[in-house]
């Protein structure tokens, strides 16, 4: 496209966008301010006709309300029914001539104050019992005047129904003290009394007012089939007791999809009778009105289009006819004319370009023998970038401290040979080698002896047999590629070289340094057909070898990927544990032998996947604690714990102990001790009925002030229980000097207890111990009523085990111990 082109349009769009925006700007602001006016309008629609319809209500009031003072109906009321028919007659007429004077009226009738039928314009009403009826229980309640309380009621007249609603008044006896009412009159008004008035309440084509009570009964509708039912919106029928809840104001609007249309509502509250006046419009419709305006904005925009593109068209030009001069020198240039000249006169940049033009034409020119020389030059140099080249392609494939093929090298390499015979029935290795130990000599030694120590460890492999390819991949790992081997023995063999050549001391510039190696093998095609895939498999088994102890090779095979694997799934689910709700606790109670009662017991962590299925604690526990998420597991069960726990005490239960075993990790986490703490007072648990469960190998590799923590953690009132005691150190200056409140004998002392003299001397030696040192004693696991009898023998304080109660559920627990 020519820069011509691509200006006018350029120039058309950018001018016609801020139009279009500031157009359709204005056309919303005025839809939005046109569909405001027009609520607002409904609103006050609303609160002047709710004006009319309270004194259409107030004149029918005040009819009735002057029947309730006619002395005869007082007399009659006050005579013992039945009455004198005379003085029944002379009021029967009296209502049927009220009643006939108002068209809408459907009936009058007179209650006594047993609220008996006892006259009416309809004489079978007469006898009638009225106790049911919802608006002769008001008045009787109240002594007030009611309007439509019973909601909508049918009528008969003329054996046509009418919809109607009824009105009822007290009769007071004025020449008594007694101020109880000696009756009630009952006034029914058709709803057709409002159709007059509120069929001229109409706003447009689509606007009409709706009346209902606070059932959702409509009470007015423009189609009269729908006088009497209820609204088909829970919305609108529940705007009166909204109102009467406190959540709406006397009158409003808002807006609302009704009869599958969206609609403009204004109320009106009218809170004497509970009723509630709506005049609606479509919205649509209102915004009809602003196709006027939308026709308008865009004849603007069409006109100021048209002048835009005849603007845009003139720009393009002035500014492009020296453009395509110039374009038009280059080109006669660029096909070796250097003698051609511009002549533009313009006094702004292209002017200027156009005197650069030639000036540079002129420089070309006059130096076209220096570019050839310098041609020349460049040639001559050609190849010493070619060796430079070369340089920067070793670098990329090779190591610059050990000058060994790095990774990229390596790939390449094995990638080669797979590919070169991908169906021969070949064996090759791949050893990943990883130095033990490699940051401490760093550490100790600098740097500079560990790249020494590099140096010398690459050379002594390179030294090691041959019939393949050497790498380091980085840091202190190094990659060896075995081809063509013609057993599994042989890359054992090479592994086993390596290893024994390594025993040997090495020289670092004076400093004598003993290393080891940890060697990870995969063989093609058992163990991967990838070089990839062989290199990581190769790692998975070498980091098996630096679990085992280091110092040694390991063979891969398919489980160790599959326990890397579960290991991984089992991550994810404690990680989605908590959220998940696939973690819940147990807890096993312990029992005072003395008392033979539940004094305390354990919370347990369990984990049931819906994946994985139930996880043993054996298994996730350590993978929690490698991954580090049982900070928040274990954050998790001792919040649940002292939550169950506050909750039997609060029951009544007397208290009981609740222990938590703490991880080597949580432990040594910072803030564990606040955490605690603010754990016991957001759950209102006593301090005192929270017991830590703290391994010695805990104390050993966590802390280096195991003292200090404890005396901490029991400042704020904790209790400490030294668990699994007899299977770590077992040294008795955690008996002396750290403050212990109870000991707790590992259940595979207890598991033998019975059948080794030795395990049970054992066990009554820690128990005596304990004892003399003011601590109590836990024995776990026990199994059976041996095992039980020799502890109650040994004095033993507590038990726990199956011999009493497995891991329970909280209910199960709760259950148990009421039942204690």
């Amino acid at each position: 496209m020519s820069i011509k082109k691509s200006l006018r349009i350029i120039l058309i769009i950018f001018s016609i966008i801020p139009v279009v925006i500031i157009a359709s700007i204005s056309h919303g602001l005025i839809s939005y301010r046109l569909l405001q006016v027009q609520k607002e309008n409904l609103k006050k629609a609303a609160e002047l006709n709710r004006s009319g319809l309270e004194s259409m209500i107030e004149t029918h009031k005040t009819e009735i309300n002057l029947l309730s003072v006619e002395q005869d109906l007082i007399n009659l009321v006050n005579e013992i029914y039945p009455a004198d028919d005379l003085l029944t007659d002379t009021v029967n007429k009296i209502l049927k001539d009220r009643k006939d004077y108002n068209p809408y009226c459907c009936n009058i009738t007179l209650y006594n104050k047993d609220i008996i039928a006892v006259a009416s314009s309809d004489t079978d009403q007469i006898g009638k019992d009225g106790k049911k009826d919802l608006t002769l229980s008001y008045l009787y309640a109240t002594n007030k005047t009611a309007v439509g309380v019973s909601g909508i009621v049918s009528h008969k007249s003329n054996s046509d129904p009418h919809n109607a609603i009824e009105i009822g008044f007290p009769i007071f006896n004025t020449s008594l003290s007694n101020k109880s009412p000696v009756g009630y009159i009952v006034s029914m008004l058709q709803l057709t009394y409002f159709d007059h008035f509120l069929d001229g309440v109409t706003f447009g084509n689509t606007g009409y007012a709706i009346l209902l009570n606070k059932n959702g009964d409509i009470l007015y509708h423009p189609n009269k089939k729908l006088i009497g039912s209820k609204i088909n919106s829970t919305r609108l029928a529940e705007i009166v007791n909204e109102y009467n809840n406190g959540l709406l104001q006397l009158s409003g609007t808002f807006e609302y999809k009704y009869e599958n249309t969206n609609q403009v509502f204004g109320y009106c509250i009218i809170p004497e009778f509970d009723w509630v006046l709506l005049v609606k419009q479509n919205i649509s419709e209102i915004q009809s009105m602003t196709k006027i305006i939308l026709m308008l904005l865009v004849f603007i925009c069409s006109v100021l289009l048209i002048f835009i593109i005849l603007f845009a068209h003139s720009m393009a030009k002035r500014f492009t006819e020296p453009i395509i001069a110039l374009r038009d020198a280059m080109r006669t240039a660029s096909d070796g004319d250097l003698t051609v000249q511009t002549n533009i006169r313009s006094k702004n940049e292209l002017g200027e370009l156009s005197k650069s033009f030639n000036k540079m034409l002129h420089i070309i020119k006059t130096n076209y023998e220096d570019l050839a020389s310098m041609h020349d030059e460049l040639l001559s140099n050609e190849e010493q970038l070619r060796r430079n080249y070369d340089h920067i392609e070793y670098l990329a494939y090779h190591d610059t401290l050990t000058n060994l093929p790095n990774k990229l090298a390596f790939l390449d390499y094995v990638n080669s040979v797979l590919v070169s015979s991908p169906g021969a029935k070949k064996m090759h290795a791949i050893f990943f080698i990883d130095i033990d130990n490699f940051k401490t000599i760093n550490d100790t030694l600098g740097h500079e002896y560990g790249d020494s120590l590099l140096i010398h460890t690459a050379k002594i492999l390179t030294s090691i047999g041959d019939n393949g390819m050497l790498a380091r991949t980085g840091g202190d790992e190094f990659l060896v590629f075995k081809e063509n081997l013609s057993s599994k023995d042989e890359a054992i063999n090479y592994a086993s070289n390596i290893i024994e050549r390594f025993r040997e001391p090495i020289d670092l510039d004076g400093e004598t340094v003993y290393i080891s190696l940890s060697i990870g093998i995969a063989i093609y095609p058992d163990n991967g057909l990838l070089p990839n895939t062989l290199i990581k498999n190769a790692d998975i088994a070498m980091y098996k070898s630096k679990e085992a102890g280091k110092n040694r090779y390991t063979m891969f095979d398919s489980s160790m990927e599959d326990e890397l694997n579960r290991n991984i799934s089992i991550i994810e689910v404690l990680r989605n544990a908590i959220d998940n709700n696939e973690i819940y606790v147990k807890y096993q109670p312990q029992y005072e032998l003395k008392s033979n009662t539940i004094i305390g017991f354990e919370a347990l962590m369990r984990i049931k996947s819906n994946r994985l299925g139930p996880l043993s604690p054996d298994e996730f526990i350590p993978v929690a604690e490698e991954s580090g998420l049982i900070i928040e597991l274990s954050h998790w069960l001792i919040k649940e714990a002292c939550k169950f726990n506050k909750k039997l005490i609060d029951y009544g239960i007397p208290p009981k102990f609740v222990s938590v075993n703490i991880s080597s990790v949580q432990i040594n986490h910072p803030g564990f001790v606040e955490s605690l703490s603010e754990i016991l007072e957001e759950t209102g648990l006593p301090p005192e009925y929270l017991v830590l469960e703290i391994t010695e190998s805990t104390l050993v590799s966590s802390i280096t002030d195991a003292t200090k923590l404890l005396n901490n953690l029991q400042k704020i009132g904790l209790k400490i229980s030294l668990d699994d005691f007899g299977t770590g150190y077992s040294s008795l200056n955690y008996l002396t000097r750290m403050p212990i409140n109870t000991l707790k004998i590992d259940k595979s002392f207890i598991d033998h207890i019975c059948t080794s003299k030795k395990d049970a001397h054992i066990a009554e030696l820690i128990i005596s111990l304990a004892h003399n040192l003011q601590i109590k004693v836990v024995a776990e696991g026990v199994e059976n009523e041996d095992q039980l009898a020799l502890l109650r023998e040994k004095k033993c304080d507590y038990v726990q085990g199956y011999v009493f109660a497995p891991p329970l559920h909280p209910e199960e627990l709760e259950d148990l111990i009421k039942k204690e």
